[in-house]
Parts: structure tokens; sequence; C-alpha cells
């Protein structure tokens, strides 16, 4: 769980971010097991060693196509 503190942290680094248009607070009372921390933990463990980016020779130019979609999305 995030304190208050952090949370304040959190949203002072994401408006330094320039693709940030604006920071979204929401209210939970759900158990600690249903965090956002608690989720994105559970995805990394069940990501671990499946070597998710292996068939990627180039990062530059794989960045460069990423960017392309986005500006054709736009």
């Amino acid at each position: 769980m995030v304190d208050d503190e952090q949370a304040d942290e959190l949203k002072k680094m994401l408006h330094e971010i320039d693709i940030v248009k604006s920071v979204e607070e929401e209210q939970h009372d759900a158990a600690p097991e249903n965090s956002l921390a608690q989720r994105m933990e559970d995805i990394l463990d069940a990501v671990k060693g499946k070597e998710l980016f292996k068939d990627i020779t180039d990062p530059v130019e794989w960045q460069r196509n990423i960017r392309k979609e986005w500006e054709r999305d736009i």
C-alpha cells in the first residue's frame, strides 16, 4: 500500500513527465492483496524468465516502429 507521502512524491514525478496530461486519484477500500502494487508484482512474477523481448534484434528500430504506430493512431 502506498502512503500519502509516497503518493504525493509519485504525483510530482508524474507531473514532470511531458506526456502525462493529468493524474487522477482513485479511492479504494480493497484488501492489500488486491492493491495495484500487488497486482503489478503478480504480473512481474508471472513473466519472469520468459524473455519477452528476445525477438528484438535492433531496439532502436523497434522503438522507432512503435512511435510510428502511435503517430498513425493520433
